[in-house]
């Protein structure tokens, strides 16, 4: 009994961790039209900021992984909760002009690359090895559970109140999480002298796997970021009044959260190999959604974006959930690898859209995108057929 409730507070800790990491880049692209009005800033400072975030993190995760073992999970999950606490109280009382939208973009990105290595070693360790898969599904739809909790912010916050409350409500939720996790986590407990706390090198075997996953991850994603990021617009433009458009996108976020969870739940039935063919079906289903979403008629839209985001995009549970089964004690140095790719494709997909939409046929460019989301299934096929390294020895 003492193991499950460890184990669900784990779930719930890492959860938490999850949603402040997300916040900051979720919060500025919900709220920056109300921003534009107190604080002067072009169309392509978010981008910018946007950018400055994944970079951030891309760079901290490839970190994280000693850092976590060196300071041990305590530390570094509370320290990531602070910078995510810092990110969105700066952006709520310190915002002189607008490159100090990129300076917390980037701080609320160091706290993402932290969060996610601390966060699935604290799972690895406490979670029964029967609910792993469910775990990791539920720790990860904390990111489309953010940016759901971003688009609610606008209503509830912006129009009213004032854009300000969003980023200060958030700081707020992030330093609660931290106190919960100070209370619940006693000093000591989950220090680098305890268990998983040593840093155990990455085999070459397992570097290559790693890397293979990172391409999986990294193609998805910039895919998936793509469709987040210009889902609304292109609804619009095939007629959807914006309140729908915009209904739409909030729906397909927590259909992904749904599918996350149930199928890590079927997964801690099966295998790893059972998981990665799971993770290429949903990656191609959702290529399929996206080139649905390339036929100009509303319900091939509404159809192929439910696709592309509900299903397409509920894979990142099983792969954080396959790299930890592999990689047993290293899991925070090859999480962090692992989110490279993630954070990666999550700022070049909407960059690359952007900067091409100008110039291509929209028709053009979302039949390009969905072709990169199968291309990403079809190596997650073959990653799925290769044998997985042995764990490493901690």
């Amino acid at each position: 009994m003492r193991r499950r409730e460890s184990g669900s507070r784990a779930v719930v800790l890492a959860a938490g961790a999850t949603i402040t990491g997300g916040l900051p880049v979720f919060l500025l692209g919900a709220l920056f039209v109300q921003i534009q009005r107190d604080v002067p800033a072009p169309q392509w400072v978010l981008g910018a900021a946007v950018a400055s975030y994944w970079g951030a993190a891309a760079v901290m995760s490839l970190l994280a992984g000693r850092l976590v073992s060196w300071s041990g999970i305590r530390s570094a999950t509370l320290l990531g909760l602070v910078v995510g606490a810092l990110s969105l109280a700066g952006a709520a009382f310190l915002v002189p002009s607008w490159a100090w939208l990129l300076v917390w973009a980037g701080v609320g990105g160091v706290s993402n690359g932290i969060s996610h290595p601390a966060a699935n070693q604290l799972i690895n360790l406490r979670v029964r090895r029967g609910m792993l898969a469910t775990a990791f599904g539920i720790k990860q739809s904390a990111i489309p559970f953010s940016a759901f909790l971003a688009g609610l912010a606008v209503p509830a916050l912006a129009l009213t109140l004032g854009w300000h409350w969003g980023f200060g409500l958030a700081s707020l939720f992030a330093l609660a999480v931290g106190v919960l996790f100070w209370w619940s986590v006693p000093r000591g407990e989950l220090s680098r002298h305890r268990r998983g706390g040593s840093h155990v090198p990455l085999t070459p075997a397992l570097m290559k796997y790693l890397l293979l996953m990172t391409s999986v991850t990294t193609l998805s994603a910039a895919a998936t970021g793509a469709v987040t990021a210009y889902a609304v617009i292109t609804g619009i433009e095939r007629g959807l009044p914006l309140a729908w458009a915009g209904i739409l996108l909030s729906v397909g976020g927590l259909l992904s959260v749904t599918v996350r969870v149930i199928v890590g739940r079927i997964a801690d039935r099966a295998n790893s190999k059972f998981a990665l063919a799971t993770v290429a079906t949903m990656m191609c289903v959702g290529g399929v959604g996206v080139l649905l979403m390339a036929v100009d008629t509303q319900w091939t839209f509404v159809v192929g974006m439910l696709l592309a985001l509900g299903i397409g995009w509920g894979w990142p549970g099983l792969t954080h959930f396959v790299v930890s089964r592999v990689a047993g004690p290293a899991t925070p140095s090859a999480t962090g690898i692992m989110q490279i790719g993630t954070y990666v494709g999550s700022g070049a997909g909407p960059l690359a859209f952007g900067l091409l939409y100008a110039a291509v046929p929209e028709v053009a460019l979302w039949i390009i995108v969905g072709a990169v989301q199968i291309v990403a299934g079809y190596i997650a096929v073959v990653l799925a057929r290769t044998t997985p390294p042995p764990v490493p020895v901690a």
